[in-house]
């Protein structure tokens, strides 16, 4: 599926590294000259704590559907749709502007296309043989 567990997993894991060394990461950045134009302002990682709650939502749907213990082919519709819901539910909780979370309009642009990306399997599950 288009969900991948180990590119969600190491992604909050490097950018939940940076959120826990964030004095550090500022630190170093600001002594390199030449890093010094990727700094991250506080809305910047305001912004990244945010992306991180959502990568977990994604992971846990994940996780319900990669489980090799019992079946779960019958409950996969309904993750999705929740999923779908989780998303639908941060697109309206992220506000339109505030000055401490930066690039709001690009996140909403992410979002939106998650939540379409998840209307997109909706239409394979209604073609698939297979009861969901």
């Amino acid at each position: 599926m288009g969900l991948n567990f180990s590119l969600i997993a190491h992604a909050r894991f490097l950018i939940g590294r940076a959120l826990r060394h964030h004095d550090a990461v500022d630190s170093y950045m600001a002594k390199d000259k030449e890093l010094r134009r990727y700094e991250l302002s506080d809305p910047d990682w305001e912004a990244i704590k945010m992306v991180t709650r959502w990568l977990r939502t994604f992971r846990d749907a994940t996780t319900q559907m990669s489980a090799s213990r019992h079946p779960t082919l019958s409950t996969t519709h309904a993750i999705f749709r929740g999923l779908q819901d989780n998303v639908k539910q941060m697109l309206r909780d992220l506000p339109s502007y505030d000055p401490k979370i930066a690039d709001i309009p690009r996140l909403r642009e992410g979002l939106t296309a998650a939540h379409r990306k998840l209307s997109d399997y909706h239409g394979i599950f209604d073609r698939s043989p297979y009861y969901i």
